[in-house]
């Protein structure tokens, strides 16, 4: 069912893997998948001011699957870390997987595959010889037709969690059945320690739920920020070009790299305090939903959004905006002059 690769006795001994301490990182070798020439990539910083793109299901929600990446760029970005603190989704002092590159996220999948005819799938170590069995384990392969293509594991995902599922009927004059679960972590696991998570049921349990980690490139929204011509030097173009993640709020991403939102004429935001009203002339699909509140601000002006209180890349769609800013500031001529997009 499983093999350990012939190459894992290199990879291990090779990997960078540093004592638990306050930082917790791994380095996995760049030389045992030939052919590979993914550059380096730095770390997304802690306070990266972006969350993670919503899949909520509706007529603009884009398959998270295109935005799978490939087996030898995963064993590449693949890495670890750990808190010195506890947070609401991460305990102390303990290893998860993570993304090297800030262009790119750790996202959740949950599979069930049954284990007639065996799983299907192989596993490679890319970091470990720990001698408390942390490590970096990926599925390298998996059998077409087999139970792990057909449940939806890819190359280059990293099993994370097993549950079984086993069922004991007893019949005392009514038929009784009895359903127990049992879950196993092998998040940042060595080889063996998730194999040992992999054959840890008995043979009762006829399928398990693997709860997959799998490493995902961030959708991007390129967006032309328009200033009045008037808050422009002469000679100076007026228009910027961003590259957006999805997810981001849309009023920080803007004063994050620098636009300057400055409109001396127009009223605070009951939201932010702020003078954020943006007008969308191309891309308005690309933002979340109005609430009610702000559908019932911007009755009067249907193309404009309050960037504070609107998300980039909503369902993680990928396109292209163009919008205009400080917009009390834009003269009658302005507007006049202005280029159709």
């Amino acid at each position: 069912m499983f093999r350990k690769q012939c190459c894992l006795a290199a990879v291990a001994s090779c990997s960078v893997f540093l004592p638990l301490a306050s930082s917790f990182s791994i380095a996995p070798p760049r030389s045992h998948i030939a052919g590979s020439k993914c550059p380096p990539l730095l770390a997304a910083p802690a306070e990266s001011d972006f969350e993670r793109p919503r899949t909520v299901v509706d007529n603009k929600v884009v398959d998270a699957n295109v935005y799978n990446v490939a087996l030898e760029d995963a064993v590449e970005l693949w890495t670890a870390s750990v808190s010195a603190e506890r947070s609401a989704d991460r305990e102390a002092n303990v290893p998860y997987l993570d993304s090297k590159s800030k262009d790119h996220f750790v996202d959740d999948v949950e599979v069930t595959v049954p284990r007639d005819g065996g799983l299907g799938m192989e596993l490679l170590e890319i970091a470990g010889g720990r001698d408390d069995g942390y490590g970096i384990t990926v599925v390298t392969a998996v059998t077409e037709g087999g139970n792990a293509e057909r449940a939806g594991v890819v190359p280059g995902d990293s099993i994370a969690t097993v549950v079984g599922a086993a069922r004991a009927v007893s019949s005392g004059g009514l038929l009784d059945v009895e359903e127990t679960e049992e879950a196993v972590n092998c998040e940042c696991r060595d080889f063996d320690s998730t194999i040992a998570a992999l054959t840890a049921f008995p043979a009762e349990v006829e399928e398990l739920n693997l709860g997959i980690k799998r490493l995902r490139r961030w959708p991007k929204v390129k967006v032309v920020v328009e200033y009045p011509p008037s808050q422009c030097a002469e000679g100076v173009d007026n228009k910027e070009t961003l590259e957006l993640f999805a997810g981001e709020n849309l009023r920080r991403a803007l004063l994050n790299r620098g636009i300057v939102m400055e409109d001396s004429k127009a009223p605070k935001c009951d939201f932010c305090g702020g003078k954020c009203t943006v007008s969308v002339d191309v891309g308005f699909d690309l933002l979340n939903p109005m609430s009610t509140t702000e559908e019932k601000l911007m009755a009067k002006n249907p193309k404009c959004r309050l960037s504070c209180k609107s998300t980039v890349g909503y369902n993680m769609q990928e396109g292209s905006m163009r919008l205009r800013i400080n917009l009390n500031q834009w003269s009658k001529e302005d507007r006049r002059n202005r280029l159709q997009y």
